[in-house]
């Protein structure tokens, strides 16, 4: 099973704050039935430039590469990119892309959304030939009118859900809608720690199992895997 949203990392943003956390965090994926999971530190382009964030990102892979091996578990490192005005003209964001994939995750802004901004969306993806994947797109529903969220909806980018978002009656019936439009393109867990924000992966399997079945639960886990081998380079 994939998880395409997490952050796993030691030290990288506000996720995991130790090696020993980490590893925590990874035992309790794999319990769940997680045997991929992707890196997803935060990036903030007011805050940091790709180059530096490449640079603290590989130094904190690399402690815990090998045992993560060891562990059994599949490693891809990526970047929440948060979307910034210009992003259409960045060269160096393009290196934030999910490592060996034309996949890159990126994050919408908690406001309300203009035209520019799915215009240079549409062209960062056009100019990059990347894939982009909209981050925890029910976080975004209660922010936008219907209008513009649909709309969001009809663009050509793939979409992740939270685990969590099974977990409540107003985004578990988002959730479920999106399985049945074949639009929840990519499950994440989005965790951070190993207390509050914990792998969770079991709440959307437990949900998808009871409404639906556990043959539907496998096959939308396998179309996941499916699709991010797709783009895998």
């Amino acid at each position: 099973m994939l998880d395409i949203h997490s952050h796993i990392l030691p030290k990288m943003d506000d996720g995991s704050k130790s090696v020993e956390m980490t590893f925590e965090m990874l035992r309790s994926s794999i319990e769940q039935g997680v045997t991929t999971m992707v890196s997803t530190s935060h990036f903030y382009a007011d805050r940091e430039d790709p180059e530096s964030f490449l640079r603290r990102r590989n130094h904190a892979a690399k402690k815990i590469a090998s045992q993560a091996e060891e562990l059994g578990i599949k490693l891809y490192y990526g970047a929440e990119v948060l979307y910034f005005p210009g992003i259409a003209q960045s060269e160096s964001v393009r290196e934030l892309a999910i490592s060996g994939t034309s996949l890159i995750l990126i994050e919408m802004p908690f406001v309300s959304w203009s035209e520019r901004i799915f215009d240079e969306l549409m062209s960062f993806q056009y100019n990059s030939r990347l894939q982009i994947v909209l981050a925890h797109i029910e976080r975004y529903r209660g922010l936008q009118t219907r209008d513009i969220f649909e709309k969001m909806l009809e663009l050509p980018f793939y979409f992740q859900m939270n685990a969590e978002a099974f977990d409540s009656f107003m985004t578990r019936r988002l959730a479920m809608k999106q399985i049945e439009r074949g639009q929840l393109h990519f499950l994440g867990t989005d965790c951070h720690n190993i207390t509050s924000r914990p792998p969770n992966m079991n709440i959307a399997k437990q949900a998808v199992e009871k409404r639906l079945s556990p043959a539907a639960w496998e096959t939308i886990t396998l179309e996941m895997e499916d699709r991010f081998r797709h783009h895998t380079l």
